[in-house]
């Protein structure tokens, strides 16, 4: 019973004690505050959780490649033999912008490949289109693998990677090509070497100068007649200088020589020179033939003198001319030696005379 009723006191204490520490202000701050702090952790734990999320799926994002179409690839020239430089063109279409603003080339770092030299590889823009150009030369027969690169540092900070997989190359054989399995003997330059330019240059010289001739002989004629007398005059004092030079030889000639071979060698002589002077053919001609032709293409307009010389000339044809088919051992048939030497005389100074009047005739 005592217990009883010990209990019962226990319990109504209790009920009227714990309504007054409820009450107490102190009590319930501390309580709060716990529950604060521990609803404010959550919320932390709840934003960091969410923030790691975020940044796992940018992360994501961003670690996606991005897909290239239309890709062509080209490789320069069509057939490609070992050690043989070549250009390979691949030609793509990208969502993205992969070369900054204001640029049309960037140059990408040469990638190493087996049985490859890569030279150079440059990035460019062909309109709404992107080409990637690599100059490379091969060293093995067969299909060479080029691996795939990036070139994500070439695009701008809100682009993805891009991987270029351009498909292999194949290279042939030089010898299956030709046929020829065997090294040719060596031969000699066709061109010394170093002489190029100066060939170049003669030849441009020798195509001027002949186009300048070409073009004066053409349209000038005045330069064609001066040509032309020019000529004539160099033919004609040659032809006089010859016929004076064989009259002294006959003279003081030791090599014996016969009346015939005499008349012969002055009779061509005379005809060949006044032949060549007056530009008219008096090979054929008779001794008087020939005094007849010169007052015929003189037209009679001609001076004393040459006429003299003409006539003189005329007289040495025809006793050269007789004694030549006289053919009888007579005394008309035969030249001394005094005589051969007044022929010769009278004809050089004939040519002389002939030489002064044509230069009084241009003065």
């Amino acid at each position: 019973m005592k217990k009883n009723l010990l209990f019962l006191l226990l319990f109504l204490s209790l009920c009227l004690i714990l309504p007054l520490f409820a009450g107490n202000p102190v009590f319930a701050q501390s309580t709060g505050g716990a529950k604060t702090a521990v609803t404010q952790e959550n919320r932390d734990a709840s934003v960091d959780a969410s923030a790691g999320s975020s940044e796992s799926d940018d992360a994501e994002v961003l670690l996606e490649p991005v897909v290239i179409s239309e890709m062509q690839v080209t490789v320069l020239p069509r057939d490609v033999f070992v050690g043989d430089a070549m250009e390979i063109r691949c030609t793509f279409s990208c969502d993205v912008a992969l070369i900054p603003d204001g640029l049309l080339t960037v140059e990408i770092t040469p990638v190493e490949i087996q049985n490859l030299t890569v030279d150079s590889i440059t990035l460019q823009k062909a309109g709404s289109s992107y080409m990637i150009s690599m100059l490379c030369v091969p060293w093995c027969v067969g299909f060479i693998d080029i691996p795939p690169f990036v070139i994500s540092e070439h695009c701008d900070k809100n682009s993805a990677s891009v991987s270029i997989d351009i498909p292999e190359i194949n290279v042939k054989s030089i010898v299956n090509y030709t046929g020829v399995t065997e090294l040719r003997s060596a031969k000699a330059p066709l061109l010394i070497p170093g002489t190029t330019w100066i060939i170049y240059l003669l030849s441009i010289m020798g195509i001027i100068l002949l186009v300048v001739l070409v073009v004066i002989l053409v349209r000038f004629r005045t330069f064609r007649k001066k040509a032309r007398t020019i000529i004539s005059s160099f033919v004609t004092i040659k032809n006089y200088h010859s016929l004076k030079h064989h009259m002294k030889k006959l003279t003081k000639t030791k090599k014996p020589i016969t009346d015939k071979q005499f008349a012969d060698i002055v009779s061509h002589m005379i005809r060949e020179y006044i032949s060549c002077r007056f530009s008219y053919n008096f090979r054929s001609e008779t001794p008087a033939g020939v005094v007849q032709a010169f007052e015929r293409i003189s037209n009679g307009l001609f001076s004393v003198e040459a006429g003299e010389a003409i006539q003189m000339m005329s007289e040495v044809l025809l006793r050269c001319d007789y004694v030549r088919f006289a053919g009888d051992g007579g005394e008309n048939g035969v030249i001394s030696p005094e005589e051969r030497a007044q022929i010769c005389s009278n004809v050089t100074n004939a040519a002389v005379c002939l030489e002064k009047d044509e230069r009084n005739a241009k003065v």
